[in-house]
């Protein structure tokens, strides 16, 4: 029976401007590709600051670190989600973060009103170690004070969806949100 569900932040809670970046500065170019997401993995991990990630991507990017940080601080939060976690699922489970993280965004993104639907959030840099190791997933069930089986999650990358199902979370790879919301709903209704 499922009793909690739990959403990563970037890309399905709120836009993401990572991505948006690597696809505008290295849309083929696989090197600084590959050097740009090593950057946001360390980051993510807590091992190097956030001023060393932007000025890491300006310099991989050629731009300057203003223009990195218009293109961080661009995330919106996914406001349909929101009001449906707000009207629908805040009423009968409990509702998680999960992120590869590498600072507090939740709380410099989503309004105080949106933090406070959530009942636990795990950012991977107070961890240090990120999606797709198993001890974040079952630290997240654990920290809602469910089983992992008891759990869904929710991400738009399909390989931590496959991370998740490996320890045993039913899990969605998020493309919009009335995909979720059928595929969830098909979930809460088993």
């Amino acid at each position: 029976m499922i009793k909690a569900v739990i959403f990563d932040f970037f890309g399905v809670l709120v836009t993401e401007g990572f991505k948006l970046f690597c696809d505008t500065y290295f849309p083929d170019d696989k090197a600084r590709r590959s050097q740009a997401l090593e950057l946001v993995r360390s980051h993510d991990a807590g091992r190097i600051s956030k001023a060393q990630y932007v000025t890491g991507l300006a310099t991989l990017a050629g731009v300057s670190e203003k223009v990195v940080h218009d293109h961080m601080s661009g995330n919106q939060p996914n406001q349909t989600l929101l009001s449906y976690i707000k009207n629908e699922l805040k009423l009968k489970y409990k509702v998680g973060i999960l992120s590869n993280s590498g600072d507090n965004y939740v709380t410099q993104i989503l309004n105080p009103e949106d933090v406070k639907l959530f009942d636990d959030v795990i950012l991977s840099y107070r961890y240090g170690v990120t999606k797709p190791q198993a001890e974040l997933f079952e630290l997240a069930a654990r920290r809602l004070g469910v089983l992992a089986q008891d759990c869904v999650f929710i991400d738009d990358a399909s390989r931590y969806c496959d991370a998740a199902k490996a320890v045993g979370m039913k899990a969605i790879w998020y493309r919009d949100f009335p995909q979720m919301k059928l595929e969830l709903e098909k979930i809460l209704a088993a």
